[in-house]
């Protein structure tokens, strides 16, 4: 029978046993560095390429955000993390420090918590590119007003949960192990040290299946997304919604930093639209987007120093209404859309050259029809914009027929 004097030892050496383990652990996760949390030197074939986080997303990217003292952020959701590089040249030309902060999944009221926490650690951008997307925005007039999410707290107290997490842990092991396996490999789950998300793992997807299943997984889920969608843009109460308020909020914050402001409309591929049309929400579509304009003249008009401007990258023009690869056919590959909602890094590239095109110049690759990719949208060319619509979607039916027909 073990003495207890024996027992102690045995004590002792299990703790530290276990405590050396903890330590490798942790040691492991700081030299490899996946989450990009301590600053490591980045090594090709063993660090330099980071595994997508799967968890703790909003804190890592805030935080990477903060260390990188990022003046240009790019908010939304995954049509934002997926099609807006932030290594893209024409943003690398504005001198600014950039940031892809859009989550998949996420809706405004995340970003309008990235600004805060920055704000509260002292950082404000100067320019600000903000994804919004009209499916987040329809509601049941009748309902009662929907609460905004708690309101996450920031601060050093407030990170330590997290940040223990993320260091002690079997999961940043895993990732960490993950991280140095996946150096090389063509088609892994990753993200750029600024945030972006290539979605490299739907490269083999369209080389094993082709886009044809892409593309119609992603309708068949937006066509009973469009049936059941609500037919208002306001609730009775209040005459807002959580997203218009979460969309004030996050513009507002962007006034009192005195940042420029891009507020896009994301190009749905013409399949989407057409979907809409069939559900009979089109008219929705538009009246969304004279309230966004309507909103915006009001800011401007409470706050006349705004650098503030929308622009409406839907449509039907020709790279909108891309053919979608027949199926069985896996050798097609699409040069601007991945599915029906989310568009490549290829078209993000034509969205910048309009965006941040010199003051005065039109900017932008007019489309074949003529049209500039990239309509600067006001309360005052409204109509305007709905009959480029139109002359696009005939364009588009006449030269994609199978489109419509599908």
């Amino acid at each position: 029978m073990a003495t207890p004097g024996q027992f102690r030892r045995f004590l002792a050496i299990a703790g530290g046993a276990t405590l050396c383990g903890a330590l490798a652990c942790a040691a492991l996760v700081v030299a490899i560095d996946p989450y990009r949390l301590y600053c490591m030197p980045e090594r090709p074939g063993l660090n330099a390429d980071k595994t997508q986080p799967q968890r703790y997303q909003y804190e890592i990217k805030t935080a990477n955000a903060r260390a990188a003292h990022a003046e240009l952020l790019i908010l939304g959701n995954s049509r934002a993390e997926i099609g807006l590089n932030p290594d893209d040249p024409l943003v690398a030309a504005t001198g600014l420090s950039p940031y892809n902060l859009a989550l998949a999944g996420t809706r405004l009221h995340t970003a309008r918590e990235q600004l805060g926490a920055l704000a509260a650690a002292g950082q404000h951008p100067k320019h600000v590119i903000v994804g919004v997307d009209f499916l987040d925005f329809p509601v049941d007039p009748a309902a009662p007003a929907a609460l905004a999410p708690p309101a996450r707290q920031s601060g050093l107290l407030a990170e330590l949960p997290w940040r223990f997490d993320t260091l002690f842990s079997v999961d940043s092991v895993i990732d960490a192990v993950k991280t140095v396996r996946m150096q090389g490999a063509a088609d892994a789950l990753s993200m750029s040290d600024k945030g972006f998300n290539p979605l490299r793992e739907y490269r083999q997807l369209a080389r094993e299946e082709g886009y044809y299943p892409l593309f119609r997984q992603r309708a068949a889920d937006y066509a009973e997304r469009f049936e059941r969608m609500p037919g208002a843009l306001v609730s009775n109460a209040g005459h807002s919604s959580r997203e218009w308020d979460a969309l004030g909020g996050v513009l507002e914050q962007a006034v009192r930093a005195k940042a420029r402001i891009d507020l896009v409309i994301y190009p749905y591929h013409a399949q989407l639209l057409f979907l809409l049309e069939k559900a009979g929400k089109r008219a929705l579509f538009d009246a969304w987007k004279a309230l966004l304009a309507e909103r915006l003249a009001t800011l401007q008009r409470d706050h006349p120093t705004a650098r503030v401007a929308l622009w409406d990258f839907s449509g039907y023009g020709a790279r909108q209404c891309e053919a979608i690869p027949a199926k069985g056919d896996r050798n097609t590959n699409t040069e601007w859309y991945w599915e029906g909602g989310h568009f490549k890094e290829a078209l993000g590239h034509l969205m910048f050259a309009r965006m941040l095109a010199p003051v005065g110049a039109v900017g932008g690759a007019p489309s074949p029809e003529g049209e500039t990719f990239g309509f600067a949208l006001t309360a005052a060319n409204l109509d305007a914009n709905n009959a480029r619509m139109a002359r696009e979607r005939a364009a588009c039916v006449a030269a994609n027929p199978a489109l419509f027909a599908q």
